[in-house]
């Protein structure tokens, strides 16, 4: 598992780092349309508004993880992470079983540990803090959320929180990974990037469900 894990934290690096150092220029969220963005061969999608910039990107050996990197406004990214292991995922009938919740725990606290410790490394924050950590698994795939804090040695602290996802009986994993400066950011700009995170789900999830309501973005907590 930890060689399934390695390429891809290496592209989430990248793009967060990427992303926090280009600090784009704020884009209008008074948007007249909504766009849909489908990726028809690992089956996820997720919504933004129409004139965010969206940049696709082909498979080959020049980038083998990286699916889709989506620029919000005044810095915010998002980015969507397909991560192939050569061994498909197993189906659980219940998520809720002991043994399916101890799996849960152990790849959240190894997405912490070698995913967002390393971001926090690379963007030299001061201190990570872990906001919350969410099981979502349901009847399509193994799937959790995590919310962290970083504090810098200048300026905001910076959220990156993801919500990754294990298909069933697919040889991959799908992880959808926004980062933004949450502190002073103003509400309308906080419930546009929320709904843009919590818009992120895989073929066959219905939409506006319990599971997929979850995935929200609090504040993490502060130390």
């Amino acid at each position: 598992m930890k060689a399934h894990f390695r390429t891809a934290t290496a592209d989430i690096i990248r793009f967060v780092t990427l992303s926090m150092a280009l600090l784009a220029t704020a884009v209008a969220l008074a948007q007249p349309k909504i766009e849909e963005f489908y990726d028809k061969d690992y089956g996820y999608s997720f919504h933004y508004p129409a004139g965010w910039q969206l940049h696709n990107l082909p498979e080959g050996e020049a980038n083998r993880d990286i699916r889709a990197l989506l620029q919000g406004p005044n810095g915010s990214s998002f980015t969507a992470i397909v991560e192939k292991s050569g061994t498909k995922n197993a189906e659980t009938d219940n998520p809720a079983t002991e043994e399916v919740k101890a799996r849960v725990e152990a790849l959240m606290s190894q997405t912490i540990a070698q995913v967002y410790k390393t971001i926090a490394e690379n963007i030299k924050a001061l201190v990570m803090t872990v906001g919350e950590r969410r099981d979502l698994s349901n009847g399509i795939a193994i799937k959790f959320y995590i919310s962290t804090l970083h504090k810098m040695p200048a300026g905001k602290p910076i959220i990156v929180a993801g919500i990754h996802s294990y298909p069933f009986r697919k040889d991959y994993a799908v992880s959808f990974i926004m980062s933004a400066f949450w502190e002073g950011t103003p509400a309308k700009e906080q419930e546009v990037l929320t709904a843009v995170f919590n818009s992120f789900r895989l073929l066959g999830e219905r939409p506006a469900t319990a599971e997929s309501a979850q995935g929200e973005i609090p504040e993490p907590k502060k130390d």
